[in-house]
């Protein structure tokens, strides 16, 4: 058996600022329990967007590089200049986004805009190794334009079919996951706003196995997403990093986010402000479903950040118990140092100054990882199977902080 250990770290600053707000430290503080553990104001104060975003590079050797996408965000679209014009009526430079993506140059360091004028494309688009992008709309309407594509992981194609360029996966005879992905944006200094991005792949073809179907799957650093829809079921949203030891940021303001099952996962280090998740209950077979699965390496310090955000639910007509999350324990998310010792994935999210829906299960909000089936466990290590052997990972990092609502705790 192979024990990984790592104790949690965390910083304590003075001011708390998040997404550009300041975060009271008054108010009552409810009750820490094992199956609901609450930082302490220390503690919390250790979780804003400046400790998130103060640094780049290899989580080994980290340089100060402190971003601050409030300050230098998209800012107002109508007074962008777009590169490229993108409309399926003919009108712009390009029909397609995919089109307008491909004339971006390789490598550029200058911001390339393209506007998308109202409408829907359908298509799979991949942006790789390009210039940074604002991909954008006029409209505040984030519904007036729509990216969308249908692919499941399961979703069955012909094995010397590559799947797509940005994630190559030939030989095999299914999408797989990232495979399956409407937008891929495998780039630093991503942007996009005032759009929707979704996956309709109907998970009902295929209830029991496949039925991941991604959105939106971003890897650079420094992305901001504004004002944008993002649909799906199973893992709409994937925030990754180009290696396990890349460091990954994100910033998601204003935005919509909605699935039933992991919708939110992997590894970059991403803020959350007021975002709105809806948890979708309809899919026959779930056992209530899951908001977040992060999975960063333990040596990570920080993970995901949630704030002034809401979690809500749909309907909900069989009252189902939504889990706010799980760790999710990727085999391929393992980190070995330069030294030989391994880091275990085990993802982290704060979730703090938030609206919790009653759909939420109040008393046991978290729940056993993905992959392994660890039970959550806040307070000691949990020796499971891990591939082909047994690991010890350390306790759960999954927080909350002064949350509302009648799924929030002591409520």
């Amino acid at each position: 058996m192979k024990t990984y250990q790592k104790t949690l770290s965390l910083a304590v600053v003075s001011a708390v600022m998040l997404g550009g707000c300041a975060t009271s430290l008054e108010g009552p503080i409810a009750t820490s329990t094992a199956k609901r553990p609450q930082l302490s104001v220390d503690q919390a104060a250790g979780h804003t967007m400046a400790a998130y975003f103060a640094k780049s590079g290899n989580i080994e050797a980290l340089v100060a590089d402190p971003w601050d996408p409030v300050t230098n965000g998209i800012g107002d679209v109508a007074k962008l200049k777009p590169t490229f014009t993108v409309a399926a009526d003919g009108s712009g430079t390009h029909k397609s986004v995919q089109a307008a993506i491909d004339a971006v140059a390789k490598g550029g360091t200058d911001r390339v805009y393209i506007l998308v004028k109202p409408g829907v494309y359908r298509e799979q688009v991949c942006m790789k190794d390009t210039a940074p992008v604002t991909i954008y709309g006029t409209d505040s309407d984030p519904t007036k334009v729509v990216i969308v594509n249908n692919i499941g992981a399961g979703s069955k194609k012909d094995k010397e079919v590559t799947a797509n360029a940005c994630e190559g996966r030939k030989g095999a005879d299914t999408y797989g996951t990232s495979g399956s992905t409407t937008f891929l944006a495998y780039a630093d200094g991503f942007q996009a706003k005032n759009l929707t991005v979704s996956n309709d792949y109907d998970e009902s073809v295929s209830p029991k196995s496949g039925t991941q179907a991604v959105a939106l799957n971003t890897r650079g650093d420094k992305v901001i997403l504004e004002n944008v829809r993002l649909l799906g079921n199973q893992d709409t949203l994937m925030m990754k990093s180009l290696n396990v030891g890349a460091i990954a940021r994100a910033y998601v303001t204003n935005s919509y986010i909605e699935g039933d099952v992991d919708f939110v996962f992997s590894r970059a280090l991403a803020v959350f402000d007021k975002v709105e998740f809806k948890s979708l209950t309809t899919r026959e077979g779930s056992e209530g479903g899951f908001v977040f699965a992060p999975s960063h390496p333990q040596i990570y310090n920080y993970g995901f950040l949630v704030t002034n955000s809401k979690f809500t639910s749909d309907a909900n007509k069989d009252g189902k118990k939504i889990s706010l999350g799980r760790a999710w324990d990727d085999s391929g998310g393992v980190f070995v140092a330069k030294d030989g010792s391994k880091s275990l994935p085990n993802g982290m999210l704060v979730i703090r100054s938030s609206y919790i829906g009653a759909h939420i299960d109040a008393e046991s909000p978290w729940n056993k990882a993905a992959s392994t089936n660890r039970p959550f466990d806040s307070e000691k290590a949990q020796t499971v199977k891990f591939g082909k052997e047994d690991a010890t990972f350390p306790a759960n990092r999954l927080f909350e902080f002064r949350n509302s609502g009648p799924g929030a705790a002591g409520k």
